[in-house]
């Protein structure tokens, strides 16, 4: 699983992996100390909070996936900076996405290969309706 989570971003680390009858979670958190500012492009290693944030992947094992990754919220520690706070962003998923990248296109992929009816069967099956929403901090 760890080969898996590091195929989306060498930095992942797994914390723990629940494997139910119909699907798969991994729990993980960012290896790095720091994040850079999408604002102003200043580092920082100040955490003001943590919270969960899910996103399905790919199926393994006919299994739908959920990554379940501990998202920091760092203090931005430029004073010239419009934002005083930011949430450390993931190059695999969109901001704001709930899929990652790879599984939109697949989606896509499938969706341009068949009917919509048919396309929506199949991407309901690759979709977990996990929602996570818990603060740390």
């Amino acid at each position: 699983m760890e080969e898996l989570l590091r195929s989306l971003d060498r930095d992942l680390v797994l914390i723990e992996s629940r494997v139910y009858e119909d699907r798969i979670e991994l729990h993980a958190k960012m290896g790095r100390e720091e994040a850079v500012c999408p604002y102003c492009g200043a580092k920082s290693k100040s955490v003001h909070t943590i919270y969960l944030k899910a996103f399905s992947d790919l199926p393994v094992q006919s299994r739908q996936l959920t990554i379940v990754l501990q998202r920091r919220v760092f203090f931005c520690k430029n004073s010239e900076c419009e934002k005083s706070k930011f949430a450390e962003r993931f190059s695999f998923v969109d901001d704001y996405g709930r899929r990652t990248k790879r599984l939109n296109e697949r989606i896509i992929e499938l969706a341009a290969s068949m009917s919509a009816l048919k396309a929506e069967g199949i991407v309901s099956k690759l979709i977990s309706r996990t929602d996570y929403t818990y603060v740390f901090g």
